[in-house]
């Protein structure tokens, strides 16, 4: 589609064209991308309609934006996988799959396609960020609580502070202090060791006379433990955002029929949060698990070579899940070994060929 030029007037027509047959077809007939009729209508009712007609372009030789069928498909693509996402993220997530669109053009797109963005927030005192250093040095836990049917069920969650990587989670019928020192236990079988773990001052987490025995089996694993200021959730940011994703993304999406099928949705998410979605909160452009595996900067510099960093074979070379040893293919073909978490180096700076198989199998 070629760069077309239209006047304010011929806007206005084209328009009053979409009132009555619709903004695609409308759009179809005037020889332009349905997102710019979107626009000036946007701009119309901002506007109004005698100033619409009087404003002028600051870039009258530009024309109208050129979106092409490819770009389309795959913004809306990518939303439609992490229907969570801002265009910003959209933007973020195709630039790993070598894929370079403005965030402008994704924007246009997801707002003609039903996008409403956040409402603006009151303003408000402005809560000091922190950030742990590296991965393992806090934990943030937390428990969600929600509806299968007339069931009501916990998920517990723990989550990496620096990296933002899901430790580890539980779907719960029924909280209790066992299960939650199950998780934090299993979290250090597969990753190491935590040096501190924030809690809110939950009955499971905390008790107001004397200690439980969540806070005595972290007394014994040399855990520090630090509770969240009361009326202050804001102290647990991170755990709480993830919490908010959840239940946006896949509990108010999907009808549940029984715990089993819940809990098998949740692995997915779990996954996916880990493994393949940019996390705006660690710069846009890492996923979780590429953070607290200490291959952020490999994975940066591979996006700006322009590679397709969206596949598994960061995480997945051996086909096994996870663990306190992993091996680890970096886009360049380089293998380093992590033992929880931390980069070990290999002898001779191992490499692999990208032709072998990614996830354990046989290649084709």
């Amino acid at each position: 589609m070629g760069s077309i030029q239209f006047s304010q007037k011929q806007k206005m027509v084209i328009l009053d064209s979409a009132a009555e047959i619709g903004v695609k077809r409308a759009a179809e007939l005037a020889g332009v991308h349905y997102t710019s009729v979107y626009d000036w209508r946007r701009q119309l009712k901002s506007l109004g309609k005698q100033a619409f007609l009087d404003y002028k372009p600051s870039y009258p030789g530009r024309g109208v934006k050129q979106i092409t069928a490819k770009q389309e498909n795959a913004v809306l693509d990518t939303w439609n996988n992490n229907p969570g996402f801002g265009p910003g993220q959209v933007r973020n997530q195709l630039r790993r799959q070598a894929v370079t669109i403005s965030i402008g053009t994704v924007r246009s797109i997801m707002q003609a396609n039903g996008y409403k963005g956040p409402k603006k927030k009151s303003e408000k005192e402005e809560c000091q960020r922190f950030e742990a250093r590296r991965p393992l040095e806090l934990a943030q836990m937390d428990i969600l609580e929600f509806f299968i049917n007339k069931l009501k069920v916990y998920i517990l969650l723990l989550l990496d502070d620096f990296s933002r990587f899901i430790l580890g989670w539980r779907l719960l019928t029924e909280t209790s202090t066992d299960a939650v020192i199950l998780s934090v236990q299993t979290a250090i079988d597969r990753y190491g060791k935590m040096q501190e773990i924030l809690t809110d001052r939950g009955f499971v987490f905390y008790s107001w006379r004397g200690i439980n025995r969540f806070e005595k089996f972290l007394q014994t694993q040399d855990i520090d433990h630090t509770h969240a200021r009361p009326h202050h959730p804001q102290t647990l940011g991170k755990v709480e955002a993830c919490n908010r994703r959840i239940k946006q993304e896949l509990i108010d999406q999907q009808h549940f029929s029984n715990v089993h099928e819940a809990e098998a949705a949740i692995g997915n998410w779990v996954y996916n949060y880990n493994y393949k979605r940019t996390h705006q909160g660690i710069g846009g452009l890492v996923v979780p698990a590429e953070r607290f595996h200490g291959q952020a900067d490999d994975v940066l510099a591979a996006v700006a070579k322009g590679i397709d960093v969206s596949t598994d074979y960061c995480y997945s070379f051996c086909g096994t899940e996870r663990s306190m040893i992993n091996l680890a293919l970096s886009p360049d073909g380089k293998l380093t070994l992590y033992i929880l978490g931390r980069p070990i180096p290999l002898p001779g700076g191992a490499h692999v060929s990208q032709t072998q198989p990614r996830r354990g199998g046989h290649s084709d």
